[in-house]
């Protein structure tokens, strides 16, 4: 699994397809690759780049024992969009990973489709 560091945070991802991106955010506590038994393989079979992440404090993305914000967490998620040239891209979220992806769109609508 690939990683980037932003604001000095590594956070590990995966990127598969080819197509309109969708970047699936997950909520607190579990690992990106949930997404991988059902909705990525059928966001990729319908023609989209599907984007998963492991937030900061869920390893292997660096744990922050500091401990760390909302904020933090939704500007994780705009450096990774933008690393990765998804912009603009739609966004899923489940749990907190519906909050971070709701701060994102009314703090960076421009990365949001």
């Amino acid at each position: 699994m690939p990683s980037t560091t932003i604001d000095g945070v590594r956070i590990h991802y995966d990127d598969t397809g080819h197509g309109e991106p969708v970047l699936l955010v997950m909520g607190r506590g579990a690992r990106g690759r949930a997404w991988h038994l059902h909705q990525v393989p059928a966001l990729v079979e319908a023609g989209h780049r599907v984007v998963t992440f492991d937030n900061r404090g869920v390893p292997p993305s660096d744990e922050c024992p500091e401990g760390f914000t909302i904020d933090d967490l939704v500007a994780d998620t705009a450096g990774l969009v933008e690393h990765l040239g998804l912009a603009p891209c739609r966004v899923v979220g489940v749990s907190l990973g519906a909050y971070v992806a709701q701060e994102l769109m009314l703090r960076r609508p421009r990365l949001v489709r």
